[in-house]
């Protein structure tokens, strides 16, 4: 599960940022894909749109209190352990909010959608020598509401939860967890997300290749200035991928 991201390198929409042709990975010399799900894969317009409108909403019918000062309640507390593996847990977020987060991840499933190049990369890497992993903060409840909707998992080799080693990607245990269960040379290793914290720490732990995402949202602008190669169509990092680009 992913909750509102804390973006604080907004900027007005522009041109996507490109990779210069050094930055386009070697694919030869790449022997594992790590990807974030939410904001990576797919659009986070869905993610927020759960967590910033329809779980407050819940919220303060379930609490009977007026709907902003439920919203700043769950918002604040959001502030006050973001980064922390309890803030991607639906079983802390349901205590705090009494609120069936399952049933209202379902109810906006018709925004769930890949991001541009996503689908067709997943596929491009499935008939490629590479191993491709989803590694994600998002729970397994949430993870669960995406498979029955476009079946996510099915695209991929493997699928990691931060909840599986009580650790989120931002920290260092998560990446010590998954790289002794993915024993892959880091160096012949990429990772994609749209989350800094999470790229530091992959830069942190050795990871070969960090990418950032510029547009999770597609209903949000693009960012700039995140410090690592940036990009928004997989087709930037993979250009033999045969998919009709839109800008």
């Amino acid at each position: 599960m992913m909750f509102t991201r804390m973006n604080n390198n907004r900027r007005m929409p522009q041109h996507s940022p490109s990779l210069t042709h050094e930055q386009i990975p070697d694919w030869d010399n790449i022997d594992c894909v790590f990807l974030d799900m939410d904001g990576t894969l797919l659009d986070l317009k869905y993610d927020n749109r759960v967590w910033n409108e329809l779980v407050p909403e819940a919220f303060a019918r379930h609490s009977g209190r007026p709907l902003a000062d439920a919203k700043a309640d769950l918002q604040a507390h959001m502030h006050e352990i973001h980064g922390t593996i309890e803030y991607y847990s639906f079983e802390y977020w349901s205590a705090f909010t009494g609120v069936d987060l399952i049933a209202e991840h379902h109810q906006a499933v018709d925004l769930l959608a890949y991001r541009p190049g996503a689908l067709d990369f997943l596929r491009w890497l499935k008939a490629s020598h590479c191993r491709s992993v989803i590694a994600t903060n998002a729970h397994r409840s949430s993870i669960a509401v995406k498979d029955q909707k476009i079946q996510i998992s099915a695209e991929v080799d493997a699928v990691v939860s931060s909840q599986d080693y009580h650790a989120p990607k931002e920290a260092d245990e998560f990446w010590q967890a998954m790289l002794a269960d993915y024993p892959y040379d880091p160096e012949r290793c990429i990772f994609v997300d749209d989350n800094v914290p999470v790229l530091n720490a992959a830069a942190r732990n050795n990871i070969g290749s960090v990418y950032a995402i510029a547009t999770p949202d597609s209903l949000q602008p693009s960012r700039t200035e995140l410090g690592f190669p940036t990009f928004d169509h997989f087709a930037d990092i993979c250009p033999s991928l045969n998919v009709a680009r839109t800008n």
